[in-house]
């Protein structure tokens, strides 16, 4: 079972780089994972593909479930494929210094994930303080199961929106056949029939016309009695400015006091969500996925 990618590349007999369960193929100048070599080896759980060449881990690199622990440590990989998250049976996953700038968005479902490297990757800054440092090996269990729990709620959110848009699209789609189909009954509508409509408005208008002249010359002309006011004009008194002023003043405190209790509960707020970061990063990077 040997295989040569290309003419730079050794011929590599995969087979024979099974030891137990560890398949190691480090260092062996490859640019493509040899997946359907790989595949048959069923006891081959552990795969080691670091110091390579490889740039893009291609979708038909699930079908090797089998695997428990993958290692594309220090590789040039610029891209994962979006269901990498069929591998459920992993639980070990070294990305270490590759050209990664964000996981794929079936990465929530990695449910055995333990472990998760991700250093000297150009991701999202917010992500990487999300996710934390894994500047050991307790910071990458708990980056493991972070980035994990985010990328289940980013896909949620991302299928949510796809099925709102597509059911906005459905709903517009019969507006338009009902605009379509009333501008076209519009349309075989004669002239006569339009000719016949705006005499019939012509002559309504000269009717309300005449009905409001007849109106106006009935009605007597009327003065305004002397000392009297207009319905318009309301008396100042100082009893009214006081009682208009102490209003305002208690509306003023009420609204300081909601502000301040406003600002307390915001204040505290953040430390309930990890210090706003959650909330943050979510909004932020959820934007790269929805694109």
């Amino acid at each position: 079972m040997a295989v040569q990618q290309n003419e730079n590349e050794e011929k590599i007999n995969v087979r024979d780089r099974l030891v137990d369960n560890v398949l190691d193929l480090s260092l062996m100048n490859i640019s493509k994972v040899p997946v359907q070599e790989i595949k048959p080896l069923r006891r081959a759980t552990v795969l080691d593909l670091s110091s390579n060449r490889i740039t893009i881990i291609e979708s038909n690199f699930t079908d090797l479930t089998q695997l428990t622990q993958i290692d594309l440590s220090k590789n040039r990989i610029t891209s994962i494929c979006d269901d990498f998250g069929l591998l459920t049976n992993l639980r070990r996953l070294d990305l270490y210094k590759n050209q990664i700038t964000k996981l794929p968005l079936t990465f929530g479902r990695l449910k055995n994930l333990k472990y998760l490297d991700l250093k000297e990757n150009p991701l999202n800054p917010t992500f990487k303080k999300l996710i934390g440092t894994c500047s050991d090996t307790s910071d990458c269990l708990v980056a493991a199961s972070r980035a994990v729990d985010f990328m289940k709620q980013v896909e949620r959110r991302v299928v949510d929106d796809r099925a709102k848009e597509r059911k906005m699209r459905g709903d517009k789609q019969p507006e338009k056949q009902n605009l379509e189909q009333k501008n076209g009954a519009e349309d075989v509508e004669s002239p006569a029939v339009d000719e016949q409509k705006v005499e019939k408005a012509k002559r309504r208008r000269k009717q309300t016309a005449s009905q409001a002249e007849c109106s106006n010359a009935s009605q007597p002309k009327t003065k305004p009695k002397a000392g009297t006011k207009s319905s318009g004009q309301v008396a100042d008194s100082p009893g009214g400015l006081r009682h208009s002023f102490l209003f305002w003043l208690s509306m003023l405190v009420l609204l300081v006091g909601s502000y301040m209790l406003f600002g307390k509960y915001y204040d505290v707020l953040p430390m309930m969500t990890r210090d706003g970061t959650f909330r943050e990063a979510r909004e932020t990077i959820l934007e790269e996925y929805i694109k």
